[in-house]
């Protein structure tokens, strides 16, 4: 299984082809998408010019199912956390609640995020950097 932050999305939006052949190279697998990561894609909807087109953002990202975050993943955000601080290193919320998710699903994390993609990080949970 895959699952997809903030960076790739973005970058798939805005129609950068690596995304998209990352999906072919890849589509033998799940792939999902943090609720967190699915917002910030709205988000960004809302700071653009003209009106936030949310239906289309989502039906963009179909090839994606949306992995919700509970307290389940709320602890494992937690537990990412109290890792990396053991390494001397620590995550904003958003980044947590992304890998955190990630872990909980056992998928690996797809990111070009300097914060996710450093050695400490994925000595702790499975990274590919896109």
């Amino acid at each position: 299984m895959r699952c997809f932050d903030s960076t790739f999305v973005v970058d798939y939006l805005a129609g950068e082809q690596r995304t998209v052949d990352y999906l072919e190279e890849h589509a033998d697998e799940a792939f999902s998408l943090p609720a967190v990561v699915l917002y910030e894609a709205l988000e960004g909807g809302v700071r653009s010019a003209g009106p936030p087109e949310f239906r289309a953002t989502r039906a963009h990202l179909s090839w994606a199912d949306i992995a919700p975050f509970g307290e389940t993943t709320a602890l494992e955000a937690g537990r990412l956390q109290a890792d990396l601080a053991e390494r001397g290193r620590e995550l904003n919320s958003a980044d947590a609640m992304i890998g955190g998710t990630a872990r909980e699903l056992g998928a690996t994390l797809v990111t070009a995020d300097g914060d996710l993609t450093n050695d400490d990080v994925g000595a702790i949970l499975d990274v590919d950097e896109y």
